[in-house]
């Protein structure tokens, strides 16, 4: 029996080079493409558009750039089925990262919208990951 959330082999952009990245991830560095792909800003887009699991004050900066520029708060967003951070789109829509064709196809097929969770949704998915009950 596997002790990996459900939601483990769903999860985009634990690049190893970033801090909260795994350190048997992808490489970041190694995804980056000369060009975007044909939805490249709709999934942007997409990935700003997910709902919030979770935030955290940590900022997060560009380490593809040479100033690690400053990106944005790292947040843990999820459109029900997938999660990403919130510094992903950024690496999306600067470098081109390339993303699983699983998921492109999943936002395809949601017209590149992500639903919006409700309160409950996002702590069944909170139960799940971090095995957290509220009351």
């Amino acid at each position: 029996m596997s002790h990996q959330p459900p939601y483990a082999s769903r999860f985009l952009g634990e690049f190893q080079e970033l801090e909260h990245g795994r350190p048997d991830g992808p490489s970041l560095r190694a995804g980056i493409r000369g060009q975007a792909g044909p939805d490249g800003h709709r999934i942007a887009r997409y990935l700003r558009s997910g709902s919030v699991l979770a935030a955290t004050g940590t900022r997060v900066h560009d380490v593809l750039s040479s100033d690690r520029e400053p990106i944005d708060v790292l947040r843990l967003h999820t459109d029900g089925q997938w999660l990403w951070y919130s510094d992903l789109a950024h690496y999306v829509e600067r470098y081109h990262i390339a993303l699983d064709e699983e998921f492109l196809q999943h936002a395809r097929n949601r017209n590149f919208t992500p639903p919006q969770l409700s309160h409950a949704d996002l702590l069944k998915i909170e139960e799940t990951l971090f095995g957290t009950e509220k009351s």
